[in-house]
Order: C-alpha cells, then sequence, then structure tokens
C-alpha cells in the first residue's frame, strides 16, 4: 500500500507546483513581457525533493527543452564543475527540440579554458596526468610553451602563440565540436544565420534592380550580393571572427588587469602573480558565471535568428538538494550577484533567461561547523542572496538630498530587472488536500519558427525574383543594353557583338547581318588592341525588319547590310590609311520603321556624355516623326549627325522659328529636288520613252511616314508646272491589303505613268497586283526608297513584261562607266565586289545580298567623318572630339570636301539645312535580264567635267558635250 509521502508527492497531488514550474519556464511571446526569472526553492526534505527534482527534468525531457539536473551527490566540487556539467546537459539533444540546433556556449568554454590553463600554471607541474584526454594534453604543452618562450622575445612569443591558439579555438567555437559535424541541425543553424536572409535580400534587389534598370545591372546586383553572403558565410569560420565575440571578456568588472584587449586579458587570466588576492578565486568564478549567463542570453536573444525566436521554454537549472557544501549553493548566490551588476546599469539589455530551482531542507544549517546549528539556516542564507535590496528611507542630510533622485531612479531601474520579489518557496511536505486544478496548457513552439520556414522563404523568394527576371530578360536581348521592345524587336547600342535580328516567334533570322555585324566587331576589337586614340561613330539605323510582317521574305533587309556594309569598309580604309587615329563602329538599331529612334537617341546621347570618342551619328536613313525626333534629342548634346538616305524636305527641322538643326548635315537631295527631277523625266519622255499626262501618284498614308506624303505632294507640284493640262491622281493606302484594292482600281483605267511614292515593304504587293491586274505596257517610276527592293529583287523584276521600272538611286556604279565619268573610277565602287565577297561570301544568294546603294552613302557618311575626324587630330594634336568634328563640318573651307561614291560632297549652311550642293540625282532602270542601268546623271558626279544629262533647268551638272 502507497505510503502518506507518496500520495503527497503524486503528480497529480503537486499539479500545483508543476504550473507554477511551467509559468516560471514559459517563455512570453514578446521582447517586452520576458522578466528575470525568481529562484524556487523546493522545501522538504533530501528524498521528497530528489522525487520532484526527478519528476521535473523528465517533463522537461519529454517536451525536449533545455534542462540541467544537479543531482545532490554531483562529483562537481566547484562552481567550475557545476557549469561544466550543465552546460553539458543544456547542449544534450534530449534539451532540443529536432532539427533545432543545440544551446552554445562559446564564451564559458573559453572562461573554462583559461582557468584550467591558469590552474595549471599555479600548480606548476607542466606534465599531464598518465590517463589525460588529447585536450588536457595540449593545454599542458600549451602551459609549457608560455611559460618557456624563446630567449629575448618573452612577452611577444607568448602573446603570439596565445594568439595563434584563441584564434583556432575561436573558429572551433564556431564549428561547434561538441557536436558531430555532419550533422544537419548544427550546419543549417550555421547557414539560416545570414544564408536565408542574404539570399532572399540579394534576389529581391535584383529583381527590382532588372526591373527599375537594366539586366546588366541586375546581374551585378546579383553577383555583388552572393559574394557579400559567401564571404559573410566564409568569414563565420575563421579563426578571427570567432575571436571577436570574446571581446565580451573586456567590458566585464571582473578581473581587471592594466591590459587592452582580449588577447591581454587571457594572458592576465593565465599568469597570476606568486602571491594572489583573496578574492581572485571568487573573480574568476564569478566571471566563469557571467559568461555562463551571457551565452544563454545570446542563445535566446530575439534577433534576426530563427532558432532564438523558437524556443519558447527558458533553460532551467535544477539542483536536487543543497546542502551546505554543495558547490550549487554559491552557483546561485553568483548568479544573482552578476544579474544585480547587470541591472544596477542596465536595463532589459542584461536580461539572461536562465530558471534555476532547488530543493532545500529548511531546517538545514547555512554553514558546516559545530556551531551551525544554532546559527541561520541555508535557506535564509539562500533568500538573503537573491534578496532586492532597496534604501530603507532613513532621512537624508540637506547636502546628499541632491544625490536622492539618482538614487531612485537606479533603484527603480534595478527591480525593471529584477523584479520585486527574487524567491517563491513551496512546502513540497504539505498534504494540499482536496482536488487541484490540472496543470494549464502549455505553450507551443509558434508555426513561424519551423526550422524549414526559413529555406521555403529563400526559395520562394528566391522564385518569385527569378520568375520577375525571367520576364524582365524578355524585355532584354542582351544584358548590356539590347532591350526588347513589346512586339520582339532587340533595340539598343552594340559594337557588333550582339547580332541583331531575333524574330519575335523565335525564328532565328539574324544570319543576314550577322557576317558584317561581326566584321565590325573584330575591327573594333583591332582598334582596342591597338592602343591608339581613336574615334567612334554611331550608325542609327532600322537594323530589325517589322515583327508584324508575317512573311519573312518581307523583311527587306538589303538597305540596313547595306549600309552597315558600308560602314565597315570606311573603317578599314581609315585605320588601314591613318597612322595615328582609329576609327570605332557602334550600330544603334532604332526599330523597324524607326519605332523606338527617340528611346535609342537618349541611349546615344548617355553614352556621348561618358564616352568622349563619340563624334557623330550617321545613318538616319527613313524620313519619319520618330527620325525628328532622335534627331532633336541628339542636337541637344551638340552631335554632328550626318544623314544618308533621308530626304523628307524639314528633316532636321527643330521648329519654325528656330530653323533647322544646326547639327544636321544630309547626303540625299530633298523631296523637292527629287520630285522635280521626276516630274522633269516624266513629262519630256526619259520614263518609257513618251511624255507622260496622266500620272497615278500612290503614297504611305501613316501620319508617322513623313517622306512618302511629302514627295508626294512635291511630285503633283512639279509635274503639274511641267504638264499645265496633264492630270494628277493621288492615292494612298494605310495596308498591303488597302494597296491591293487602291492598285485594282486605278489599273481599270491605267495612268501614262505609275508614281510610286511608297514604302519598299509594300513595294512587293504593288508589284504583284500590277502585273496581274494592268494591261502590259506600264511605265512605273519610283525613288530611292525603293532601291532596297531592287537589290534583292532584280532578276525577278527584270523578267516582268507587265510593267517596266524606273527609279532613282541616290549612288549607282553603273554611273561611274566611260560614258558619264569617262575612264574616272571610284575607290569606293571598285573594292565593294570583293569587300561584299569577304564579309557576305562568295555564295551568298543573289536575293540576300547588301544594297550596293545604301552602302555607298553610308560609305560617304562614314568617310566625311573619318576624314573631317583626322583633320582635327592633326590640327589639335589630340584625340577629336564631337565639337571639332562639328565646326570642322560646318566650316569647310573652300572646295569640296569629300568626293565620294555618291558625288561631290559640298553642304550648304544652316539655312538650307546643310544639303549637299548639286548632289547628283540619277535614273536608273531594271533591264530584262536584271541588270541595272543608268540612262541619267545630274548634278555633280565628279568634280570637273562629266557628261551632260537631260536634266531640268538651273540643275547644277557640268556643262559637257552631250553623248
Amino acid at each position: 500500500m502507497p505510503g502518506d509521502g507518496d500520495r503527497i508527492l503524486s503528480e497529480d497531488r503537486l499539479r500545483g507546483v508543476l504550473d507554477l514550474f511551467e509559468r516560471l519556464r514559459e517563455r512570453p511571446p514578446w521582447r517586452w513581457r520576458e522578466r528575470l526569472r525568481p529562484l524556487l526553492l523546493l522545501l522538504g526534505p533530501a528524498g521528497p525533493a530528489a522525487h520532484v527534482a526527478e519528476m521535473l527534468k523528465n517533463r522537461c525531457e519529454q517536451e525536449r527543452a533545455p534542462v540541467s539536473h544537479i543531482a545532490a551527490d554531483t562529483p562537481a566540487t566547484d562552481v567550475a564543475g557545476v557549469l561544466r556539467e550543465a552546460k553539458r546537459e543544456l547542449s544534450q539533444p534530449s534539451s532540443r527540440a529536432r532539427g533545432e540546433p543545440a544551446l552554445r556556449f562559446p564564451l564559458l568554454e573559453m572562461a573554462l579554458w583559461l582557468r584550467d590553463l591558469r590552474e595549471i600554471r599555479l600548480a606548476g607541474d607542466q606534465s599531464p596526468p598518465r590517463y589525460a584526454s588529447p585536450s588536457e594534453r595540449e593545454n599542458f604543452q600549451l602551459v609549457r610553451r608560455l611559460t618557456h618562450p624563446p630567449v629575448g622575445d618573452n612577452e611577444n612569443a607568448r602573446r603570439r602563440e596565445l594568439n595563434r591558439v584563441i584564434r583556432r579555438r575561436g573558429r572551433d567555437v564556431l564549428r561547434d565540436l561538441e557536436e558531430p559535424r555532419s550533422r544537419t541541425a548544427t550546419f543549417l543553424s550555421f547557414l539560416e544565420q545570414i544564408a536565408p536572409i542574404g539570399v532572399a535580400v540579394v534576389a529581391l534587389i535584383s529583381a527590382g534592380t532588372a526591373a527599375a534598370l537594366d539586366l546588366a545591372s541586375a546581374v551585378l546586383a546579383a553577383v555583388v550580393g552572393l559574394a557579400f553572403v559567401t564571404v559573410q558565410i566564409v568569414a563565420r569560420t575563421r579563426g578571427w571572427y570567432g575571436v571577436r565575440r570574446f571581446g565580451w571578456f573586456v567590458g566585464q568588472p571582473y578581473l581587471q588587469r592594466d591590459s587592452t584587449g582580449f588577447l591581454g586579458f587571457a594572458l592576465g587570466v593565465f599568469d597570476p602573480r606568486p602571491v594572489e588576492p583573496d578574492d581572485h578565486a571568487e573573480q574568476l568564478d564569478l566571471l566563469l558565471v557571467a559568461a555562463f549567463l551571457e551565452d544563454l542570453r545570446r542563445n535566446y536573444r530575439r534577433d534576426y535568428r530563427r532558432a532564438a525566436w523558437a524556443r519558447v521554454r527558458y533553460p532551467v537549472l535544477i539542483f536536487e538538494h543543497l546542502a551546505p557544501g554543495h558547490p550549487g549553493v554559491r552557483v546561485i548566490e553568483y548568479i544573482e550577484h552578476v544579474r544585480a551588476d547587470s541591472g544596477d546599469g542596465a536595463a532589459l539589455p542584461g536580461f539572461d533567461p536562465l530558471v534555476v530551482t532547488a530543493g532545500v531542507d529548511p531546517a538545514t544549517p547555512a554553514e558546516d561547523g559545530p556551531s551551525a546549528a544554532s546559527g541561520p539556516r541555508l535557506v535564509d542564507r539562500l533568500a538573503q542572496a537573491v534578496r532586492v535590496d532597496l534604501w530603507s528611507g532613513e532621512p537624508q542630510s540637506v547636502f546628499a538630498a541632491r544625490a536622492l533622485w539618482d538614487r531612485y531612479w537606479r533603484e527603480q531601474r534595478r527591480v525593471g530587472v529584477l523584479g520585486s520579489r527574487r524567491e517563491l518557496r513551496v512546502d513540497i511536505t504539505r498534504d494540499p488536500g482536496g482536488d487541484i486544478p490540472p496543470v494549464r496548457p502549455v505553450r507551443r513552439r509558434p508555426r513561424l519558427t519551423h526550422p524549414a520556414l526559413p529555406w521555403i522563404v529563400m526559395v520562394a523568394v528566391a522564385a518569385a525574383s527569378i520568375t520577375v527576371i525571367s520576364v524582365q530578360v524578355d524585355r532584354y536581348c542582351s544584358p548590356f543594353g539590347i532591350k526588347r521592345t513589346a512586339s520582339g524587336e532587340c533595340i539598343g547600342i552594340t559594337d557588333g557583338s550582339f547580332k541583331f535580328g531575333e524574330a519575335s516567334d523565335g525564328e532565328n533570322n539574324d544570319n543576314r547581318l550577322s557576317s558584317v555585324l561581326g566584321r565590325l566587331k573584330k575591327q573594333n576589337d583591332a582598334v582596342a588592341r591597338s592602343g591608339k586614340p581613336h574615334a567612334t561613330i554611331v550608325y542609327l539605323g532600322p537594323i530589325t525588319a517589322d515583327p508584324a510582317i508575317q512573311n519573312r521574305q518581307l523583311d527587306l533587309l538589303a538597305g540596313a547590310e547595306g549600309e552597315l556594309v558600308g560602314l565597315a569598309m570606311a573603317q578599314e580604309e581609315f585605320n588601314a590609311a591613318s597612322q595615328s587615329l582609329r576609327m570605332r563602329v557602334l550600330v544603334a538599331n532604332a526599330g523597324a520603321r524607326f519605332q523606338h529612334a527617340r528611346q535609342v537617341a537618349e541611349q546615344i546621347r548617355g553614352l556621348a556624355l561618358k564616352d568622349r570618342s563619340v563624334v557623330a551619328v550617321v545613318g538616319f536613313e527613313q524620313s519619319r516623326a520618330e527620325t525628328q525626333d532622335a534627331i532633336k534629342v541628339l542636337s541637344k548634346s551638340a552631335l554632328p549627325m550626318v544623314g544618308t538616305a533621308n530626304s523628307y524636305n524639314e528633316t532636321g527641322m527643330l521648329d519654325h522659328d528656330a530653323g533647322f538643326s544646326p547639327y544636321y548635315f544630309r547626303l540625299a537631295p530633298p523631296n523637292r529636288r527629287l520630285a522635280q527631277h521626276a516630274a522633269y523625266w516624266a513629262s519630256h519622255g526619259q520614263v518609257g520613252g513618251k511624255r507622260a499626262r496622266t500620272v497615278d501618284v500612290i503614297y504611305n498614308a501613316d501620319p508617322h511616314d513623313l517622306y512618302s506624303r511629302d514627295l508626294a505632294s512635291s511630285f503633283k507640284s512639279s509635274f503639274t508646272g511641267y504638264v499645265k493640262d496633264g492630270q494628277v491622281v493621288v492615292r494612298d493606302y494605310d495596308s498591303p491589303g488597302n494597296l491591293g484594292k487602291t492598285v485594282h482600281e486605278l489599273c481599270q483605267k491605267p495612268p501614262d505613268l505609275f508614281y510610286y511614292a511608297g514604302r519598299s515593304d509594300e513595294f512587293r504587293t504593288f508589284t504583284n497586283v500590277l502585273q496581274h491586274t494592268c494591261p502590259s505596257g506600264q511605265i512605273v517610276l519610283a525613288d530611292d526608297e525603293i532601291a532596297k527592293y531592287v537589290s534583292d529583287n532584280a532578276p525577278q523584276i527584270g523578267k516582268v513584261a507587265t510593267f517596266r521600272l524606273f527609279y532613282m538611286p541616290l549612288a549607282a556604279h553603273e554611273a561611274w562607266t566611260d560614258a558619264w565619268v569617262g575612264d574616272r573610277r571610284n575607290v569606293f565602287f571598285n573594292a565593294y565586289p570583293g569587300a561584299v565577297d569577304s564579309i557576305i561570301g562568295r555564295n551568298a544568294p543573289r536575293d540576300l545580298r547588301p544594297s550596293e546603294t545604301r552602302a555607298a552613302v553610308s560609305y560617304d557618311a562614314a568617310s566625311v567623318i573619318g576624314f573631317v575626324a583626322g583633320q582635327v587630330f592633326t590640327a589639335q594634336a589630340a584625340p577629336p572630339t564631337a565639337g571639332g568634328v562639328f565646326a570642322a563640318l560646318d566650316d569647310p573651307g573652300e572646295g569640296p570636301l569629300w568626293n565620294g561614291a555618291s558625288g561631290v560632297l559640298q553642304f550648304t549652311g544652316r539655312a538650307d539645312g546643310h544639303v549637299v550642293e548639286d548632289k547628283p540625282v540619277l535614273l536608273a532602270t531594271v533591264r530584262a535580264g536584271g541588270a541595272v542601268e543608268v540612262r541619267e546623271v545630274c548634278g555633280r558626279l565628279v568634280t570637273g567635267h562629266q557628261a551632260r544629262a537631260d536634266c531640268p533647268a538651273g540643275d547644277g551638272t557640268p556643262s559637257e558635250p552631250s553623248r
């Protein structure tokens, strides 16, 4: 039958004690509610106290909560022994939840290690015991090295040796040598201090950078951020990082030495004087206790570490039963002493989470000895140690009154940290009687502190950021400034390393331009390797076709390809001829129809601000509203601009008050000059062999297209001036389908001449409908715009019997014949076939070769800039600038500036828009075999004399007997 003692100490009868114990060790969910826990004294004989202590220990271990049970017969004989046992048990797997890191005690380990060295030093025997552990043997060897350093360098040698070992221990502390290194929880707990947060922050920054700036910046942010996280992880495994935490010792009030830094402190602990003060041992014990409490405080500190928030039970130190000589008595006294020291000058930062409970017999005396029976009791000694001493309230003198307020606030802070009561007593032998309510449920670990949560959040944030970046990648064809538009085009600036032309549907169509872009890249690399000063020319043009065109054969990239070939030829020629200065060429894609010209012009402007070698921009081949915007943007940067095929009458016009931009120079004749010649030749029988009286003019009605409407209007005005009774029907179109319908209607009553003022993109539609709807023998006259179409389709055009095509190219090698210029030949046209074979390849299909016309005008544009840049470089003996190049273009002096492939180049003043004076205007036709024949050459193709052509009155063609 169970006795009364067993009935009293059953778990059901101890519900009140268990409930109190749970409240003591339960950690509040909020920081501001945390307070130091009072000492729990279980009053009773040794037997019942041991039974209750075992019950409390089992309760903690069942929950895998941190607990240390110090038995009454513990082998520990001093404070250090108790703390070693407490540290060992609090670090056991049974004292933590699965997957959670163990409590770690680096400060206590360091303090105990220094104490061990000190004890070996004081003992004087530097030979380890026979059965000493490897770590103990290492300590003895270290003491020997520290006490017998090299002669002549005693202090420095001791410092170096101790510093080396301390660094190693700092690294080992971080590695947590108490645990198997392969434990997943240990490894993840080490990484989760920085990896999840660091990776998540880097991912967010990278995604934000990709959205706000560009992909290159996002990649840079990711690389820098991940490198920083990696450095942090690696750094925390270094000894010096571990030693940093040992700086805490220097700020403690125990064992003060006349030294600076932790190394001096450690030497002071290790190397005591021959006669130690009486309180030195006590001071060292206080330091051990302070280190123990500080380690616990750091383990429970609410910061970025998830594990600290996951700990919902305070660590418990259970003394089974205390006797007067038990070291646990001093441990409790020292714990309260340290707490009082920290609470005397600080508030909550001095808080530590330790819960202490002790079994004490109320009759046990405070001290051992014969007279102890009549002296104070042990329970009173403990109560005195934990008491919160406050001022008694006795009156002060009028002089001491000035300190009362400061004393009052110090006591308030002290009470705020220590609480108003520091002990709770429970008589475990008293029968409570009656029924006791069940123990209240305890707080569970918050779900948000699950060990996997930081990694799940990290993966989620990283995945979301990668998704954002992946979406942003769709904006970028290349990380370095090449962006993808909503329509799928790639726009931006390249040195040739990026190959424009990837179709929006994923079809790779860059083979047409990749060769010439590769040549430009190769030549730019050679410029960089030369180390010589260089001038940079930026080409702005439509490098990609309109993604809306379903038939990829309609890309009509011959014009862009031709202009790039001309640039490559001019660059190679200039760099081969110049001894000191080099030319670099960058390619800026403004998108099909120059839709993104303004945006890319802003990029060029920004580049010019950073790279002073940018001296000019060439291109601008299409007369569109977007081109005008780009010219206005670049004019703000005072960058010289040379237009190749842009012929709109008001190209470069800033506004009607400001006039033309002073920085824009045009190679193509304006529409009024082209229309005048076209109307003259149509009305005088040079086109088709008969005088036209009726003309149907077709133009593109796109409101952004300045060229087409302007050319149509100029032609109508000029033609009616030549033919008073002539009839001009002007029809527009806004789509290929609408164009086909218009041509079908006009063919019901064909005119003497069709004048096509539309774009080359729709010329195929025009010719297809024309040859299947109109009667044979139609005459078609067009401008240079369709030269791109002719370049790809001349053989097919020559086979068509329904119509005969005449057009007006800006340049043609067929004009450089004996019939027109005698035996004079142009360097460009002599070199062009070989250059094309070298760049594009000899076996390239005939319909995929670059436009010779556009190559000629871009060659002239780049050559003029190179020639002027060379002059500036020679005159200034310094790399040319945009300002110097502009000044030379604006005031070239007497005589022509350049004898180009498209004619003699001599620019007029700003008032006229910097046009080329007497720029050649050619009339060409496609013959039956697909060969191009130049029928008329008006204007100055060469200096001196050239053959006379049938030109409008007032044309500046040199006088020469007609052919």
